[in-house]
């Protein structure tokens, strides 16, 4: 009935492209401290947080590289994999084995069910028909055949039904399970970067790349499927109530044929009940197929058994390559040393677009996700500053605006992979947009604790959720030589909560760092980890 590895392959491709875009660089030592950094970045991390630290760094630090640094976060805030593993390993199966084809020395399904019903009408109304020949058998010979023609058809009503039961369950769990999902969005995100910084009060510098891929994915469950499947049961319940009281009438037939009393009238009555269900034929449904009928003329139609589906997968995503170049100073305001940093950078911006049929038509043109790449530069802006409460330097406040100059970036129509008919789904656009963050950072020989929170609500992608993150986190130094962290990020434009732990060595000047995040709820719900080496001299 379903093409059940289409549609489990397209939840899974669906989840393999997914992400928003909120403020959260992806450096191992922020994101293993709640993903802070606004006032507490070191050297190297400064460009990605706050380009004002540059001036405000340690005084032993002389020069710093980050390469390579990786991260990558998938999250899955709607269980929608879970709800997709259920439909692929236990609702299709169900379905399936309910409507498949199978030989005769197999176990009877629904589809073998109404076929035998079928069947067994036929050979009723045959046996009915046989009544008024002169065949050589007597009355009671007649009446006898009729009914044990009469018992064949009622035990196939009685399979038929139990067969029934199955197909509710499953359908209504199919239905539910599609509702469900439908519309709710995976995320995550994989990006790669580094950086070299060269600190300095009169000025200080750095070059920082990165590269992010971000994506959010969706299932469309549309009207008319939910149309379909809920269309079988009703149908062969009016099947099944067509053969009411059939089985009645023809044992008290039988006994008129014993008693020689049977009349033609009677014969005619009896076989035209029983023909109802031989040509019995649903009400029409509306499906991707246009009005089908799950029965005709007494057996499931070629439409209901091979039907036709047209519930979609979307993905749409947005790749930003940039190279920025940093610059900071510090001035003196009122006798207080406050830094200021800028990061010019150059983006090239590429978006993509996907839309693909969950039940994939074998002669439809393949259609794959970066055929609809539209790429384009952008210039853009970082500004950001630091200074520190206290005369000791223990306490620094930051403050950065990233991406300053906002534009909207269009994702292209694209055809419907999988659809036969050539049918184009819209496309639109995704924004790059300020965000706003402020941090503060307290620091002591052998400990750092940092708070970062967004100003204002970062717009999702596409699907998901805004993102608005409040970030606590902290760092246990160890002589210099090793670094413990952990750190909590909570989302106040939604309901998730994240925990993050990890750890660094820095033997000489080499640092190598591992991060890793989970939500406290639920781990699958999001996943995050991140890792880079570097070297401070």
């Amino acid at each position: 009935m379903l093409n059940r590895s289409l549609l489990g392959s397209a939840i899974v491709l669906a989840s393999s492209y997914a992400v928003a875009t909120p403020y959260m660089p992806m450096d191992a030592r922020g994101l293993a401290m709640g993903n802070t950094g606004v006032a507490s970045a070191k050297l190297a991390h400064a460009p990605a947080y706050n380009p004002s630290l540059l001036s405000q760094a340690e005084s032993n630090d002389n020069f710093a590289l980050i390469f390579p640094q990786i991260g990558v976060n998938l999250a899955d805030e709607a269980s929608l994999e879970d709800e997709a593993s259920r439909l692929d390993d236990d609702i299709i199966p169900r379905i399936e084995a309910a409507f498949e084809e199978r030989g005769t020395n197999d176990p009877v399904n629904f589809n073998k069910a109404v076929a035998n019903m079928t069947e067994a009408a036929e050979q009723l109304g045959i046996q009915i028909e046989s009544m008024d020949d002169v065949d050589g058998r007597t009355n009671a010979q007649k009446a006898n055949d009729l009914r044990v023609d009469n018992q064949a058809f009622g035990d196939s009503i009685a399979a038929t039904n139990t067969e029934l039961q199955e197909v509710n369950s499953a359908t209504d769990d199919m239905i539910d399970s599609l509702r469900t999902i439908s519309g709710d969005p995976l995320r995550g995100r994989l990006g790669i970067g580094g950086a070299v910084a060269i600190p300095g009060k009169k000025l200080a510098a750095a070059v920082s790349f990165k590269a992010d891929v971000n994506a959010s994915a969706r299932i469309l469950f549309s009207g008319n499927d939910a149309n379909l499947l809920g269309a079988y049961v009703p149908a062969a319940s009016g099947y099944l109530d067509a053969s009411n009281g059939i089985t009645d009438s023809v044992d008290d037939l039988a006994d008129e044929v014993e008693a020689g009393t049977a009349t033609p009238a009677d014969l005619s009555a009896t076989k035209a009940s029983v023909d109802e269900v031989n040509t019995y034929t649903s009400d029409p449904v509306d499906t991707a197929a246009g009005s089908i009928s799950i029965f005709e003329n007494g057996e499931i139609s070629n439409a209901a058994s091979d039907p036709t589906f047209d519930s979609q997968y979307q993905v749409v995503a947005i790749g930003i390559a940039e190279v920025g170049l940093s610059l900071s100073r510090e001035f003196y305001i009122a006798d207080k040393a406050v830094a200021i940093g800028i990061t010019p950078k150059l983006q090239q911006v590429a978006t993509y677009h996907y839309v693909g049929q969950v039940n994939e038509e074998d002669n439809a043109p393949d259609i794959e996700l970066e055929d609809s790449e539209r790429t384009s530069n952008h210039i853009n802006l970082d500004i950001g500053t630091s200074f520190y409460v206290d005369p000791k330097e223990r306490l620094r406040v930051g403050i950065v605006i990233q991406d300053l100059i906002s534009k909207d970036f269009e994702y292209a129509d694209v055809p419907v992979d999988g659809d036969a008919d050539g049918e184009v789904a819209e496309g639109g656009k995704v924004s790059l947009k300020p965000k706003l963050r402020a941090g503060v950072a307290y620091t002591r020989d052998w400990y750092n604790l940092a708070a970062d929170l967004d100003l204002v609500e970062n717009e999702a992608l596409a699907f998901e959720d805004p993102t608005q993150y409040l970030s606590v986190g902290g760092e246990v130094d160890l002589a210099g030589w090793a670094q413990l962290r952990a750190g909590l990020r909570t989302n106040l434009a939604g309901d998730s909560n994240v925990v993050s732990i990890g750890a660094g060595v820095s033997p000489f000047g080499v640092h190598f760092d591992l991060a890793a995040m989970m939500d406290i709820s639920d781990p699958e719900k999001e996943l995050g980890l991140a890792l880079e080496t570097g070297f401070y001299f």
